[in-house]
């Protein structure tokens, strides 16, 4: 972990969160469904995280899952938990940016809330690139709203290397990369729900494992930095979305 971060730390801290992104598995099925995923799919999940997302797909729609993370942490993590529950997943390390398969692999792509943390126009344009012709490609992240602050945006791009898009934005990364019959749904209510829904699960004793974790590791100006960077996710300039293309 290097400089003060709001994510790696929520990441890295073992509190017991085990879906990283606003919306929960509601937001996994609902684009899912938008990805038109079924029984005969062959879905990839891009930074797949602790695999809970991978885990539900596979469970609720009976297809084959793939999950890619840069994290080889989190890849035992995802590998234990599916084994646990049975299934057949396959986690494999891996750079979203050069993405360890063939083109035209998957029928459906998604990424769920971690574009915003890449080289934006490269991830979608891998993404794009190991989709069969046909196939559905979705993501759900961030969205600024149109009349946030620059100066907002460049902290956040800073503190925690995020470079969210408007959802207007987002859309047109995937216009730019090819992908037909593009849609955007505004979910931006999620933002300020996922908050709360977090302070809950972690609890008065999983706060202050943040609290003293970020005070270790950085001092109090990482400290300061932390909840400055909690404050601007809690700003009414933050939204969230989902963004659905199609490959011809």
């Amino acid at each position: 972990m290097s400089g003060p971060s709001l994510e790696k730390l929520i990441e890295n801290a073992d509190i017991g969160i085990e879906i990283l992104h606003p919306g929960g598995l509601g937001i996994t099925r609902e684009l899912a469904e938008l990805c038109h995923i079924a029984r005969d799919s062959r879905v990839l999940d891009v930074a797949s995280g602790t695999g809970e997302s991978a885990c539900f797909l596979a469970e609720t729609f009976g297809c084959r899952v793939t999950g890619v993370d840069l994290s080889g942490f989190m890849i035992e993590r995802a590998r234990r938990k599916a084994s646990e529950r049975g299934l057949e997943i396959e986690f494999l390390e891996g750079n979203a940016h050069e993405l360890p398969f063939e083109a035209h692999t998957f029928n459906a792509v998604i990424s769920e809330c971690t574009v915003c943390l890449l080289d934006k126009e490269r991830a979608i344009r891998e993404m794009a690139r190991v989709a069969r012709s046909g196939a559905y490609m979705g993501i759900h992240d961030i969205c600024w709203k149109s009349d946030a602050p620059q100066s907002m945006k460049q902290r956040l791009a800073e503190a925690e290397g995020e470079r969210p898009e408007t959802l207007q934005g987002w859309k047109w990364l995937f216009d730019g990369a090819g992908l037909i019959d593009v849609i955007t749904v505004d979910k931006s209510e999620l933002i300020r729900q996922w908050s709360n829904e977090v302070e809950r699960m972690i609890g008065f004793a999983g706060k202050m494992k943040i609290f003293f974790k970020a005070l270790r590791l950085w001092g109090p100006g990482g400290l300061a930095a932390i909840l400055k960077s909690e404050r601007i996710f809690k700003s009414p300039y933050v939204g969230y979305g989902i963004i659905v293309g199609r490959k011809p």
